[in-house]
């Protein structure tokens, strides 16, 4: 039961009539695993306590540095050097006495993984590197637990709901194989936007309450894009194409990211330079009808968003089960984002097909967007 001061310090929540009483005690009975306490994680935290979500634990083994200061929130100067886990927990208990904390002053893997979400309702993954994803992902579908997805990346971000049914996509649907190397963004080579990780982990919070109170549409099945230098956002359906069931064990997720594994274009890189072509040569080909296969690389929910109007979609990370239907007798131009994804499946393919007329599109669809047709979206 809510106490007179619960009562008095969730009132304008509770007087919503999509809350209530009976809401703030479900807030007040959840259990929420928040992985990660940095830039998605600070606003996370700070606003599921402020909420008054009753049990929240915190997974992280970093301590603050000052570069973290920019976008995570929940620190002060004076905390760097300290435990993230640690300090954030005691941040937050002033800021909210009738929520328990669990600390978790330690990295996920396959060894504690299982055990330290068993105990949660919802798992919040705000981390910032596959290995972890991947496994915070499998454990969620081998513990049937709901997992909220967070990402962010220079002034772009993305959410989504996860593993909430078992007809729901797993994060393995948006991304069946880890990126290679090259592929793989981080905030500290690329930058990052500091109120982008607070309006991301403020949509991620946002669909943990939803689940809890049982209002709203979640974001499960689709994947919100939003986008900080233009102030847009957009929605996109995420479909189930992966097999829960194969998910039998967790395993070692950083030799997964870093497979060799000859079954994905990635591995099989050589050290020859690529042909390329301009999007400028493309639309003039395009403008003359020269004779031209074009395919494009990304997932499927990338083609959604934009593709061009001639492009053949073979995802780079299943591309052997379509690898027969690329022309032998013509030009190919190979596109995806921004021109890593189709370079490197464009080694591949000379390797694994001996084909010589392929082209990489320099700068991808964004480069397109930018250049030949200013109207198609840009993400």
């Amino acid at each position: 039961m809510l106490s007179i001061q619960e009562l008095r310090r969730y009132h304008r929540q509770i007087i919503l009539p999509q809350v209530g009483v009976t809401g703030q005690n479900k807030l007040k009975n959840a259990q929420v695993l928040v992985v990660g306490a940095g830039g998605l994680g600070s606003p996370v935290l700070a606003y599921l306590t402020a909420a008054g979500v009753g049990n929240i634990g915190i997974v992280d083994g970093d301590k603050v540095e000052v570069t973290n200061l920019q976008r995570q929130v929940i620190y002060r100067t004076q905390d760097e050097g300290k435990p993230k886990a640690i300090t954030s927990a005691e941040v937050l208990q002033q800021l909210n006495p009738h929520v328990q904390f669990d600390i978790f002053q330690t990295q996920l893997n396959s060894q504690n993984a299982l055990q330290i979400i068993g105990k949660y309702d919802i798992i919040v993954d705000c981390t910032d590197n596959f290995p972890t994803r991947y496994l915070v992902n499998d454990a969620c579908v081998l513990l049937k637990k709901p997992l909220i997805y967070g990402a962010i990346y220079q002034f772009e971000g993305q959410v989504s709901v996860f593993n909430l049914h078992e007809a729901s996509p797993t994060y393995r649907c948006l991304f069946p194989t880890p990126p290679s190397a090259e592929e793989a963004p981080n905030c500290a080579t690329a930058g990052v936007l500091g109120l982008l990780a607070g309006m991301i982990g403020l949509y991620q919070a946002n669909e943990i309450l939803k689940i809890i109170l049982d209002i709203g549409d979640v974001l499960d099945g689709k994947l919100l894009m939003l986008n900080m230098l233009d102030a847009t956002s957009r929605i996109i359906k995420v479909k189930k194409r992966f097999d829960k069931s194969s998910i039998t064990e967790l395993i070692d997720y950083e030799a997964f990211c870093n497979s060799d594994s000859p079954e994905t274009p990635t591995s099989e890189i050589v050290s020859f330079p690529v042909k390329s072509i301009t999007v400028q040569e493309l639309k003039k080909a395009l403008d003359s009808k020269e004779d031209i296969f074009i395919l494009d690389v990304r997932e499927e929910y990338e083609y959604e968003i934009c593709h061009l109007a001639e492009a053949v979609l073979m995802p780079m990370s299943t591309i052997d089960e379509s690898i027969d239907l690329i022309p032998q007798n013509k030009k190919v131009v190979v596109y995806c984002h921004h021109g890593m994804r189709s370079a490197n499946t464009i080694k591949y393919l000379e390797k694994k097909i001996r084909h010589r007329h392929l082209y990489n599109l320099e700068g991808g669809i964004h480069q397109w967007a930018s250049e030949i047709d200013l109207a198609m979206p840009i993400y």
